[in-house]
């Protein structure tokens, strides 16, 4: 499966793409974008297919504009042979920089947050000379992800970019940046996608061969990415024992629900971790607004409606359960925010939902 860094198509997202080209091609280029939406729309994608248009050569002129006198281009697409594209997709392009979560070696996981040293390898990357005399760009992905203090040091990396320099932040929850931060971005949304770009999208990213469940675009709610991960087995899993754990409410084994929460816990399994966290917080968004909608639960998946009904009945009222939908969101942040035991936020989360009040 090609990873964002690799991905040269956009399917959707053709609103974003005008936008952006008309600001690159004004009398202003913004040097500062924030591109926002839910997890997996295809933010990241975006953000390297922005730098690989800048990357391989637009906006060489020496004016305020990319294109000079030139009509600005009608989109953002480059030659895929391009030396700067290859470049890009193995992680090697000189004017590059993409700033990440680190790996915790110590714990075989990613760190909770991005930190305030990797933020300062930003300003010191932007007041080099571009290698190509072009364009110097950094790619923040997820900036939700940093700590206050490296919040603080973007900040100041924002007041006064270097000319011909540029950041785009992708956020997944922008209200969680600093207001400051958002004041001095270029504020670029992602909406999610129709299902048949959904399936589209996921054809053009995985290998020959493969297809994507049609559960996975269901629930997917038009994220690329949701339905992407959804298709792997180790998350599908996840999915099938998470609702036979919900579906027996207080009938509940202790033994059955420490052991999923151990498995998402331990150490080595951040992205199984991560994949239930936006599952899960997908699939309780989902039966709320279906119950709302139709006055009953989903049923696309084998045992949903019955994990739903009891997930309700446990939270006491559909208006209750959008409560507890709330505080988990508040709970997972937190947990990624003090490296907090993992096994525990989970047992925290799912306790409400299998406990008749």
């Amino acid at each position: 499966m090609r990873a964002p860094r690799e991905t040269l198509s956009l399917i959707g997202h053709a609103e974003a793409e005008r936008l952006a080209g008309e600001a690159l091609s004004g009398d202003r280029v913004p040097q500062a974008w924030l591109l926002t939406g839910p997890p997996g729309v295809g933010k990241a994608t975006f953000a390297y297919r922005m730098a690989r248009f800048l990357l391989t050569g637009a906006g060489s002129d020496a004016g305020p504009s990319l294109f000079g006198d030139a009509a600005p281009a009608t989109g953002l697409g480059v030659d895929p042979d391009h030396p700067a594209v290859r470049q890009i997709a193995a992680g090697s392009h000189p004017d590059l920089l993409v700033i990440e979560r680190a790996m915790d070696e110590k714990k075989d996981k990613l760190k909770a947050a991005i930190s305030v040293d990797q933020v300062r390898e930003i300003g010191q990357f932007l007041h080099l000379t571009a290698s190509q005399g072009g364009w110097r760009i950094v790619i923040v992905d997820t900036a939700d992800e940093m700590n206050t203090n490296a919040a603080n040091a973007l900040l100041k990396v924002l007041e006064e970019p270097p000319k011909r320099s540029m950041l785009l932040l992708v956020s997944n929850t922008p209200g969680r940046l600093l207001p400051t931060i958002r004041s001095r971005c270029r504020l670029l949304r992602f909406s999610p996608l129709a299902d048949a770009e959904v399936r589209a999208v996921a054809a053009e990213v995985l290998d020959a061969g493969e297809t994507l469940d049609p559960i996975a675009v269901l629930l997917a709610d038009g994220a690329p990415g949701r339905a992407l991960a959804l298709a792997e087995p180790e998350t599908r899993a996840v999915l099938t024992d998470l609702l036979a754990l919900l579906k027996q409410g207080a009938r509940l084994d202790p033994l059955a629900l420490h052991a999923f929460a151990d498995k998402l816990g331990k150490a080595g399994a951040d992205a199984l971790y991560r994949s239930f966290l936006d599952l899960f917080d997908a699939w309780l968004m989902r039966i709320i607004r279906h119950t709302a909608r139709t006055g009953s639960p989903p049923n696309d998946l084998p045992g949903e409606a019955d994990a739903a009904q009891a997930a309700i009945a446990a939270a006491g009222s559909l208006d209750r359960l959008i409560e507890v939908w709330e505080k988990n969101g508040q709970l997972f942040r937190q947990t990624d925010g003090l490296n907090l035991d993992r096994k525990q936020a989970v047992l925290s989360a799912l306790l409400p939902l299998t406990l008749r009040p």
